[in-house]
């Protein structure tokens, strides 16, 4: 795997990370209802990513975008933070990008920030991202039941000390 090194997110990202999501299944397993429409306009993520608490970062091997995450925090002192919109390029899922993306956040988080917990949401129909998470020692601490497009998905709520 070639190095991969994390910077903050450009507007001119948004065009690749959204394309990820080829359908509208794989956009609503990675935003939720946090968007209206799919698919999403470059215009809607800078939406999501507006305020002082949102630090929105892209992974990068060479000059390709291989990866985001948004991180937002939840406490002025930056203690505690969530992560969201965790997103892989499609065409590079399963070889280990996303656990070194995350690898990567978590260390940064804590290093340059000072966060003390990491907080997160993965929906039920999503394994391969929850398996993500649990390699990294996330604990399950809750589970909930949400609405998306109609149907009732349920999702675990892990955490990350």
């Amino acid at each position: 795997m070639n190095e991969m090194t994390l910077r903050p997110f450009h507007p001119n990202d948004a065009e690749t990370i959204l394309g990820w999501c080829k359908d509208k299944q794989a956009f609503r397993k990675w935003s939720a209802d946090r968007y209206k429409d799919f698919p999403a306009k470059r215009e809607d993520m800078m939406e999501q990513y507006k305020g002082d608490n949102m630090y929105p970062l892209t992974a990068v091997v060479g000059e390709n975008i291989i990866g985001h995450v948004l991180l937002r925090f939840l406490s002025e002192d930056k203690t505690l933070v969530r992560f969201g919109f965790v997103i892989v390029d499609d065409t590079k899922r399963g070889k280990g990008y996303g656990k070194r993306m995350l690898q990567m956040v978590i260390k940064k988080a804590k290093e340059e920030f000072g966060v003390q917990k990491i907080t997160l949401g993965v929906f039920d129909n999503n394994p391969s991202a929850f398996h993500c998470y649990d390699s990294l020692g996330f604990k399950v601490i809750g589970t909930d039941t949400y609405l998306i497009d109609g149907e009732e998905w349920t999702g675990k709520e892990m955490e990350l000390d």
